[in-house]
């Protein structure tokens, strides 16, 4: 092979190898993941409404969803109860929350699997506090045994109305658990900046 062939080749080969590291994903492009938790109010009835789990992969500027779970939820203590203002009886506030996961939260009315979403402002300023997405159930998220009357630490639907709140998001026990364990497989328990819960 002649001299100017052998150059021509070796020109050749340096700009494919330029080529293929300029196409290459860099470091940069690692893929993580980030999770929304939103809380479609239906206007209808606040005691069906719904719960989405949604997964995205983000690697570069590109965000795919490769995960999407829904439950029936309820919020307020009357299937009418829109007014987010109204303490003790409306449903929570519109806006994105900061959550905090508790694998066995240990509250007065509040136990077992839980996430904090804290305090939010209504429209008109009233700031709602304490606000969660629980369910109903003891410590260790057990069910407590059956007796008359409503308890907190049993879910009791449809003989008594267990999606009913006072302000907080309330799924049933299997719907919570499923929750818990989407967040806990991506995500630590506690609190991170890659989930964030929507109301809307």
């Amino acid at each position: 092979m002649s001299r100017t062939r052998l150059g021509a080749v070796l020109v050749a080969l340096v700009a494919s190898l330029v080529t293929t590291l300029l196409l290459a994903p860099s470091a940069s492009a690692a893929v993580t993941h980030e999770a929304v938790i939103t809380f479609h109010k239906n206007y209808a009835n606040t005691f069906r409404s719904t719960l989405t789990w949604e997964l995205f992969e983000v690697r570069g500027g590109d965000r795919t969803r490769v995960q999407k779970l829904s439950w029936r939820a309820g919020s307020g203590y009357y299937r009418d109860a829109t007014n987010a203002c109204a303490r003790g009886r409306g449903w929570l506030p519109d806006g994105t929350y900061g959550p905090r996961l508790f694998r066995d939260y240990q509250g007065n009315l509040i136990k077992g699997r839980a996430i904090y979403l804290g305090r939010k402002a209504c429209a008109n300023g009233t700031v709602r506090t304490d606000l969660f997405i629980h369910t109903e159930q003891g410590a260790g998220s057990r069910q407590c045994p059956n007796r008359p009357g409503d308890q907190l630490c049993r879910w009791e639907y449809p003989r008594i109305n267990d999606y009913r709140s006072y302000g907080c998001i309330k799924l049933s026990p299997g719907d919570m658990r499923e929750l818990y364990a989407a967040w806990a497989r991506w995500f630590p328990v506690g609190s991170t900046e890659r989930v964030r819960v929507v109301v809307r």
